[in-house]
C-alpha cells in the first residue's frame, strides 16, 4: 500500500503515438501525402546523386570548385528547359578593374578589342609565367652582344632536343655530323636506317660509312652505333641545327639547364614565340603598374565594356575612363542591364520594377509580329529573367513523349508490357508521310487532309501494334520478344523504303541525304502564330456555347449552371492566347492540343467505358475477367493495337509538326524514353503531361548544360536512368526519404506476367 502512489482525481495520460502532438501531426501528415510524391521524390533523388559525380569529374578533387560546377549546371539545364534564369544586374563596381586601367592606361574605345585579345592570352598564360618569360627574356637581351628574336627563336627551338640527346654526346658527334652534312643527304638517310636496325656494327657498315664520313674511323664500333641510331631518329639536318645553336649556348658560356634556358624554350613553343612573350609581358607590366593581378576577370570587364558600347550605353569614344566614370552610372540608373554568362547584355530603356522585351520577327522589308524576347522582375541587385523561347521548345520536345507515354501506359494498364512503341511510331509515320505528300491527297484542304494524315497514322501504328496482339492471343506469344523484334523489322523496313531506288518508294530522289518528301501545306499542323488572337477568342466562345446548348435545360432554371460552361471558354481563350504568345520561333505547334485531347480521351476510355474497364480488368486479373464473361484475347489484341495506334500519333505528329519529312532511325529511342515517361506517370494519363514535360526539359536543357558547366551531355542520360530506377525499385525512395510502411504504394502495374501469363 505504501509503494502505491496516492490517487489524486485525475487520469494519467501517455504521450501519443509517434512522439509530441507536433510531431505526430508532421507524421499523419506525411504518411497522407508521401506516396504520391514518389515520383517526384524519385526526380530530386537523381538529381542530387549526380551531384558527386559532377563534383569529382568536374572539380578534381576542389570541393568548392566542384560544387560550383554543380550549381551551374543545373541553373543551365533550369534556364534551357523552361527559360528561368536569375542574373545580376550591371553596377559600376563591375567594372572597377576596367576603369583602373583606363585611368592608369588612357585608353580609346577602338583600343579595346586588341586590349581583350592581349589579356585573354595573358590569362592563359598566367601572370605568374608572363613575369617569369619576362625575366628570361631580360636576361638574354642583357648578354653581350644580344640576340635578336629570330636568333632567340632559332635558339629556344633547339633546347629540347639538345636536352634529349645530351650537350657531352653532341660535342663528341661534331665531326661526324659535319662530314655527314657535307654527304648526299639520300645516302645518309639510307645508310643510318640501315645501321639503326642492327645491333652490332659490321665491318661492311664501318667501311660504308667512312666512305661518307671519314672522321668515323675515330669512334669505336659502341659510339658510331649509338651515334647512328641519333642521326637515324632527329635526321642530319636537326643535328647540323643542334650543333650550331649548342655552339651559341658555349658562347653565352650558358647550359641548357639553366632557368633561362629551359624558359626560353617554352617561350618558342609558344604559339606566337617571342614576338608573343613581349606582348605578355607587356600586358603583364600594364596590369600591374594599374594593380590588377587577375587578366581573367579583366578580360570579362573588357567584353562588357565593350557591349556597354555596342548598346549605346557609353558613347565617350576617345576616353574609356570617362565614359565608365562620368556615364556609366547614370546609364545604370536609368535603364534596366542585366549581365549575361558570356557578358552578353539584356537591357531595357528605361526599365522598371518587372517588365517584357519584345522583338519583332520580321525584317525592315516584311515587319513579322512583336514577341517577348524576354521576361524580367528586378531582385535587389540581381533579376529574375524568363526566355519564353526557351520553354516553348521544351513544350515541343515533350509532344511525343506524352503521347507515346500514353501508349505504353494502355499496354501497362492490360498487363502487357509494350515495348515495341519504336517500331508502331515509324510504321505510322510512314503511313503518314506517304498520305501527306502523295498526289493522291494534293487537291485536299487542310481541314481534311490533316485529319487524314493523322488517322493514317494512328491507323499504321494500329496494325504494327495488332501483330503482337494477335500473336499473344492466339498463341501466347510473349509480347516483349515480339515488340522488340517488330523494333528491328520497322526501323530496317523503314530505311529500305527511303532508301530503295530501284524502284523508288518513299525517297526524294532530289534530296542529298536520304528521307522522303516533304509533306505538303495542307498536311502539316499549324502553328499558333498562324493565326491571330481573334481565332482563339472565338474558339471559346464556341466552347462556351456549346458546352451552355448541353447545360441549356439547368441553366434555365439556374442561372449558375452557366458559371462553369464560360469559365471553361474563357480558360480555353486563355490558353490560345498564352500558347500564341509563347510561340517565338514559330515551333509550337497544334500538336499541342492533339496532345491534350488524346490525354483526355485515354483517361475518358479507361475510366468511363466498358471497354476501357474490360481492359482493366484483363491487367488485373484475367481469370477473373475470364470468369465475368469477359474476352481475354480480345482484349489483348485491342490493348496492343489501341496502344500501337498511339505511337504512331505521336510520330505523326512529330513529322507533321516539326521534321516534316521521314528520314531513317529519326525517332532514336523516343519509343523507349516512352517506357520510362509512363513509369514516371505512374500510368495515369493526367500525370502523363508532367512526365513528359520533365522528359522534353532533361533533354532541351542539356545542350546548354554541357556548354556553360563544360559537363558531357550523357549526364542527362545518367539521370534519367536514376530516375526510372528509382521509380521501378520504390522500396529505395520509401526508405531514403522514410515514408512508412502503411502508406506504401498500391497500384504498381504488372508490366510482364511471364510466358503466357
Amino acid at each position: 500500500d505504501a509503494t502505491l502512489p496516492r490517487s489524486t482525481g485525475e487520469t494519467p495520460t501517455s504521450p501519443p503515438p509517434g512522439g509530441s502532438p507536433p510531431l505526430a501531426a508532421v507524421g499523419r501528415a506525411w504518411a497522407r501525402i508521401a506516396p504520391r510524391l514518389v515520383p517526384v521524390l524519385a526526380v530530386i533523388t537523381a538529381l542530387i546523386i549526380t551531384v558527386p559525380f559532377m563534383m569529382i569529374t568536374g572539380g578534381r578533387g576542389d570541393f568548392a570548385r566542384g560544387l560550383n560546377i554543380a550549381g551551374t549546371a543545373y541553373s543551365a539545364l533550369l534556364e534551357g528547359s523552361l527559360g528561368l534564369a536569375i542574373n545580376d544586374q550591371v553596377s559600376a563596381d563591375d567594372l572597377a578593374r576596367m576603369l583602373a586601367l583606363a585611368e592608369s592606361t588612357p585608353l580609346a574605345q577602338r583600343d579595346l578589342r586588341g586590349l581583350g585579345g592581349d589579356v585573354g592570352d595573358l590569362a592563359a598564360v598566367g601572370m605568374a609565367d608572363a613575369a617569369r618569360y619576362g625575366e628570361a627574356l631580360a636576361f638574354f637581351d642583357g648578354l653581350g652582344g644580344g640576340l635578336s628574336d629570330d636568333q632567340l627563336t632559332a635558339l629556344g627551338e633547339r633546347i629540347p632536343t639538345i636536352t634529349t640527346n645530351g650537350p657531352e654526346t653532341l660535342d663528341a658527334m661534331r665531326p661526324l655530323i659535319a662530314d655527314l652534312d657535307a654527304a648526299d643527304r639520300g645516302d645518309v638517310r639510307e645508310l643510318a636506317a640501315q645501321i639503326a636496325a642492327v645491333d652490332a656494327l659490321s665491318a661492311e657498315d664501318r667501311t660504308a660509312l667512312s666512305a661518307l664520313a671519314p672522321s668515323a674511323a675515330d669512334y669505336n664500333d659502341a659510339d658510331l652505333l649509338r651515334y647512328m641510331q641519333i642521326v637515324d631518329d632527329d635526321g642530319i639536318v636537326a643535328l647540323t641545327r643542334q650543333v650550331e645553336q649548342l655552339s651559341v649556348l658555349t658562347a653565352l658560356d650558358l647550359s641548357v639547364e639553366t632557368p633561362e634556358a629551359q624558359t626560353l624554350a617554352e617561350i618558342a613553343a609558344l604559339d606566337d614565340g617571342i614576338a608573343g612573350a613581349r606582348e605578355l609581358t607587356a600586358t603583364a607590366d600594364l596590369l600591374t603598374e594599374a594593380g590588377i593581378s587577375d587578366p581573367a576577370a579583366l578580360d570579362g570587364e573588357i567584353r562588357l565594356t565593350r557591349e556597354l558600347y555596342s548598346e549605346d550605353l557609353l558613347t565617350n569614344g576617345d576616353d574609356v575612363a570617362a565614359a565608365l566614370r562620368d556615364e556609366l552610372p547614370p546609364a545604370l540608373e536609368a535603364n534596366l542591364v542585366v549581365q549575361r554568362p558570356g557578358n552578353r547584355l539584356i537591357v531595357d530603356p528605361g526599365g522598371g520594377t518587372a517588365g517584357i522585351i519584345y522583338t519583332n520577327t520580321g525584317t525592315e522589308e516584311e515587319p513579322g509580329r512583336e514577341v517577348p524576347e524576354v521576361v524580367y522582375g528586378r531582385l535587389g541587385g540581381s533579376a529574375l529573367v524568363f526566355f519564353p523561347a526557351n520553354l516553348e521548345g521544351t513544350l515541343v520536345r515533350a509532344i511525343p513523349f506524352v503521347i507515346a507515354g500514353l501508349a505504353v501506359a494502355l499496354g501497362f494498364k492490360a498487363g502487357l508490357f509494350n515495348i515495341g512503341a519504336e517500331g508502331q511510331l515509324y510504321l505510322g509515320s510512314v503511313f503518314a508521310i506517304w498520305v501527306g505528300f502523295s498526289p493522291l491527297f494534293a487537291w485536299m484542304p487542310l481541314i481534311l487532309h490533316l485529319p487524314l494524315v493523322l488517322a493514317a497514322g494512328i491507323l499504321g501504328g494500329m496494325l504494327w501494334g495488332a501483330i503482337p496482339g494477335v500473336l499473344k492471343a492466339f498463341t501466347g506469344a510473349h509480347e516483349v520478344i515480339v515488340t522488340i523484334m517488330l523494333n528491328y523489322i520497322a526501323i530496317r523496313l523503314v530505311d529500305w523504303l527511303i532508301k530503295s531506288t530501284n524502284p523508288v518508294i518513299l525517297g526524294d530522289p532530289s534530296a542529298s541525304t536520304p528521307r522522303s518528301p516533304f509533306l505538303n501545306p495542307s498536311a502539316q499542323l499549324p502553328h499558333f502564330d498562324d493565326f491571330g488572337p481573334l481565332l482563339y477568342l472565338a474558339v471559346g466562345v464556341i466552347v462556351a456555347l456549346v458546352l451552355l446548348w448541353f447545360r441549356r435545360e439547368q441553366v434555365r432554371t439556374d442561372l449558375r449552371a452557366a458559371v462553369r460552361p464560360v469559365v471553361s471558354g474563357l480558360i480555353v481563350a486563355a490558353a490560345g492566347w498564352l500558347f500564341l504568345w509563347l510561340t517565338v520561333r514559330g515551333a509550337l505547334h497544334f500538336g499541342l492540343i492533339v496532345m491534350f485531347a488524346a490525354v483526355w480521351l485515354v483517361d475518358w476510355f479507361l475510366n468511363r467505358t466498358t471497354l476501357g474497364f474490360e481492359l482493366r480488368t484483363v491487367g488485373a486479373n484475367p481469370d477473373a475477367a475470364r470468369y465475368a464473361g469477359m474476352s481475354v484475347p480480345r482484349n489483348v489484341i485491342l490493348a496492343l493495337a489501341l496502344s500501337g495506334g498511339l505511337a504512331g500519333l505521336a510520330g505523326t505528329i512529330e513529322i507533321s509538326g516539326v521534321q516534316l519529312n521521314l528520314q531513317p532511325e529519326f525517332f532514336a529511342g523516343l519509343g523507349f524514353d516512352a517506357i520510362a515517361v509512363a513509369l514516371l506517370a505512374r500510368n495515369n494519363p493526367r500525370n502523363m503531361i508532367a512526365a513528359g514535360l520533365l522528359w522534353g526539359a532533361l533533354l532541351s536543357g542539356a545542350g546548354l548544360m554541357q556548354v556553360r558547366a563544360e559537363i558531357s551531355i550523357d549526364l542527362v542520360r545518367v539521370i534519367q536512368a536514376l530516375i526510372i530506377m528509382f521509380i521501378a525499385a520504390d522500396a529505395i525512395i520509401r526508405t531514403v526519404w522514410r515514408i512508412p510502411k502503411s502508406a506504401e504504394i498500391t497500384g504498381i502495374p504488372t508490366i510482364a506476367k511471364g510466358w503466357g501469363g
